[in-house]
């Protein structure tokens, strides 16, 4: 292909040879002069295409220092080019895309123009850093090989791809896990263990020694002090089992970009996930909208939290709500009585969603509906104006209504749903899960 460049060229030439041949004779200097412009722009074409074939001689190599990040992490990207024929190449230029609405380019460039002789290689990097949770491709790369004289070019996508994926934003966990003990974590958060004695590793008192108990459990400092013999009791902890199942359906997509009601609860899925595995307790998923998506088997293991990270990744919000096909499910593959959270805006829900939650209680169930309100996700007062405010505030009003009275319904076979905006929803979670905790039900 010509570029811009060869195409004056070709122009010039034509019309030299125009003012040449204006006046007979001609004026032979500005005839030859456009011929030259015209061949060397033409003629020149074949002998370009012959010298390059850029999908044998050069091969591109991408490497990053990690293939799965968080929300705000960085990736460090390598490009190699290696030019494994024997023709040297004057000048190609390298682009290596990436999708811009999921990362942003913070350190280098994402191309690079150079000379490459044969058997040479090059090398080039920079750093993205992730925006989007999600799956995404880095690549194709783009190679553009340009001759001496920059008439001719040729464009060659090397289909080079390479798939990262972006766990959702950490932060949150990452902020709770500053406070190092547990001490520290229950005068911010409200995390106090449910104690009951038994075998357990933690401290819990002392009390005089009765027949049976073992003699390595004697404390002989106080057997010293108060001249009987003292035993020492430890804590053990009632473990529960929890499936969150969290609404993936279109109007959990509605909000503030990056801050929508979806966005937010699986922030919130993550947080209560990695809260109920640190205290030990099995965790597992649901993802839901007119069907079941994924579904991750309640466990205690230590890879649990990033297999339900690595589902929540690939969350893609579409069809409506039917929470009758999930409970089905989750019944099904857990007999045994566990609290259900469920996280759902309760928009657009028919009377199968109250029959759902019988359902679930008839199998013993515990379910606690945590629900972001829609209207204080989709767009704070100061930012509205006054025709939109009057919307919004007529819309509110309508949605807290049907919300009520699906309230009053669910409450009969005592289940709460529990509105959250962006400012209380984590604190919620933590709380409701420790009411849960406490309560000792779902016991494994």
């Amino acid at each position: 292909m010509i570029t811009q460049r060869a195409r004056y060229f070709i122009l010039g030439g034509i019309l030299f040879l125009f003012i040449g041949f204006w006046n007979f004779p001609g004026n032979y200097f500005l005839i030859l002069l456009g011929v030259i412009f015209i061949l060397a722009s033409v003629i020149s074409i074949p002998f370009f295409e012959a010298s390059v074939d850029v999908s044998k001689d050069l091969i591109l190599e991408r490497t990053y220092d990690k293939d799965k990040v968080f929300v705000n992490e960085f990736i460090h990207i390598t490009i190699k080019i290696k030019n494994v024929g024997t023709r040297d190449y004057d000048y190609i230029e390298v682009y290596d895309i990436y999708p811009p609405q999921a990362f942003t380019l913070v350190l280098g460039e994402n191309w690079m123009g150079t000379r490459i002789d044969a058997g040479g290689e090059i090398t080039f990097s920079y750093i993205l850093q992730a925006r989007l949770r999600g799956v995404y491709n880095l690549g194709p790369a783009k190679l553009i090989v340009r001759d001496r004289l920059g008439f001719h070019v040729e464009d060659t996508g090397i289909d080079v791809i390479t798939e990262t994926l972006v766990y959702p934003d950490f932060q949150d966990i990452r902020r709770m896990q500053a406070f190092a003990g547990k001490r520290r974590q229950g005068i911010i958060y409200g995390i106090h263990s449910h104690k009951q004695k038994g075998l357990g590793a933690e401290f819990y008192g002392i009390r005089q020694y009765t027949s049976g108990d073992e003699f390595r459990r004697i404390d002989w400092k106080a057997t010293a002090k108060t001249r009987k013999l003292m035993t020492r009791e430890f804590e053990s902890e009632k473990n529960i089992r929890v499936l969150i199942l969290l609404d993936v359906s279109n109007t959990m997509t509605r909000g503030k970009f990056e801050e929508d009601k979806l966005e937010y609860s699986i922030r919130a899925t993550i947080l209560l996930a990695n809260l109920a595995l640190e205290r030990r307790d099995q965790v597992g998923l649901l993802l839901f909208s007119n069907k079941t998506h994924y579904f991750v088997e309640p466990s205690a293991g230590n890879r649990q939290v990033y297999t339900i990270m690595e589902n929540l990744s690939r969350v893609q919000a579409k069809g409506k709500k039917v929470l009758m096909e999930a409970i089905d499910y989750a019944v099904k593959r857990i007999p045994k009585a566990s609290f259900f959270f469920i996280i759902t805006d309760c928009e657009n829900v028919k009377d199968e969603f109250v029959e759902a939650l019988k359902i679930a209680r008839s199998y013993k169930h515990q379910c606690i509906i945590i629900s972001p309100f829609g209207p204080w996700f989709e767009g704070r007062p100061e930012e509205l104006s006054n025709i939109d405010m009057a919307l919004t505030t007529a819309v509110s009003e309508e949605l807290w209504e049907k919300r009520l009275e699906l309230k009053k319904k669910a409450g009969q076979f005592g289940v709460d749903i529990i509105d959250v905006g962006p400012a209380d929803f984590f604190p919620i979670v933590i709380t409701e899960y420790q009411k849960a905790k406490k309560k000792g039900t779902g016991l494994v």
